[in-house]
């Protein structure tokens, strides 16, 4: 009992601090830019991420039950994030010259790109109390990243937009190349969603 009650009580205060870094983060981005781009993954991660931990908070707040959509969603915004995360380790970085440095601790990447990916997967693994997560949840909480993916596709596709990412400018590379592009980014998101959820049933069992 006593382990539980301290789990939630770092959960409320890591939530809290989510909640706060992506608030500082999004007013640097809407400063540099006067606007937030939606049509970074990036940005929508980051968005739907504060959006969970602010409902998570109530919750845990108001000393109530937390309701399965609520899980699923924060389980979804958790793999948004780390995989936010590491595209720009893996895939990203290599691409603009190894700049960690500013990929990862420039203005409102710091909070985006780095602090707010790392803070959600530590709480959603080892605090965040949300019971078991079953095999085909793990593809409903692929479903935001599945909806990002499908619709900027067809938005390269149709010229509407170009990128943002070099991964999807359909135009610039072979068909190949774009689903080998596909197949990796959602394949890293499914790795990365089996992962979450096994290490977060594992320490919720402790």
């Amino acid at each position: 009992m006593k382990n539980n009650i301290s789990k939630k009580r770092i959960a409320i205060i890591l939530n809290i601090f989510i909640v706060i870094f992506e608030i500082i983060g999004l007013l640097l981005t809407y400063k540099a830019n006067s606007r937030i781009a939606i049509e970074y993954y990036t940005e929508d991660s980051n968005i739907l991420g504060l959006i969970s931990s602010l409902l998570l908070l109530i919750f845990l707040l108001g000393n109530k039950k937390i309701p399965k959509w609520l899980k699923l969603f924060k389980y979804s915004t958790t793999i948004c994030l780390t995989v936010t995360f590491f595209v720009v380790i893996f895939i990203l970085a290599p691409m603009y010259n190894f700049d960690y440095a500013y990929l990862l601790f420039h203005n409102e990447l710091l909070y985006h790109h780095f602090l707010c990916p790392i803070l959600s997967t530590v709480t959603f693994i080892c605090f965040d109390s949300l019971g078991s997560i079953s095999s085909k949840e793990t593809f409903v909480g692929l479903i935001l990243t599945f909806i990002y993916a499908i619709i900027m596709t067809v938005l390269n596709i149709l010229r509407i937009i170009e990128g943002p990412y070099p991964f999807l400018m359909v135009y610039k590379q072979s068909i190949l190349m774009s689903l080998i592009w596909l197949i990796v980014i959602l394949g890293l998101a499914y790795f990365i969603a089996y992962i979450l959820k096994k290490l977060h049933t594992r320490f919720n069992n402790i």
